[in-house]
């Protein structure tokens, strides 16, 4: 796995005082993935998240920000989409402390879709830092 995930005490963390909420850090340490030849598809990959954030910054909706990348395959598509509206989430919502609801309405999107990403996001964390304490103990039970 490329990178950890710090796990702390509630009261360690650091507070964002924009939100009044807490704030998630996880550090990617490990760049192995520097050191590979990147591939056409990953090169589109980068490049379309990019584009899409980019668009939003500017003021575009979600889907007229999509509409800014090359069309792909269906599934290379799709994960794009998935994964620059988590991209989104994490720098307006959990960076800048904008609610969900305000951040749905900035993207042209349902609040509900919204929402299914972030605690998507959240599953993905916990399942990462799962995987890495058990890289880190050498357990390979449930945790």
């Amino acid at each position: 796995m490329a990178g950890s995930a710090v796990l702390v005490q509630p009261e360690k963390l650091p507070k964002n005082p924009a939100a009044g909420r807490y704030v998630i850090i996880v550090t990617m340490t490990d760049a192995w993935y520097n050191e590979l030849p990147e591939s056409e598809e990953d090169r589109l990959y980068t490049e379309s998240v990019k584009r899409i954030q980019s668009g939003v910054e500017q003021g575009m909706t979600f889907e007229k920000a999509a509409g800014l990348i090359e069309p792909s395959g269906d599934e290379l598509r799709a994960a794009i989409l998935d994964d620059a509206l988590k991209v989104l989430i994490a720098k307006f919502h959990f960076s800048e402390g904008m609610t969900l609801d305000k951040l749905a309405k900035k993207l042209g999107l349902p609040l509900a879709r919204l929402e299914e990403a972030k605690k998507a996001m959240l599953e993905e964390v916990e399942q990462a830092a799962i995987e890495r304490y058990k890289e880190e103990s050498g357990s390979s039970g449930n945790a």
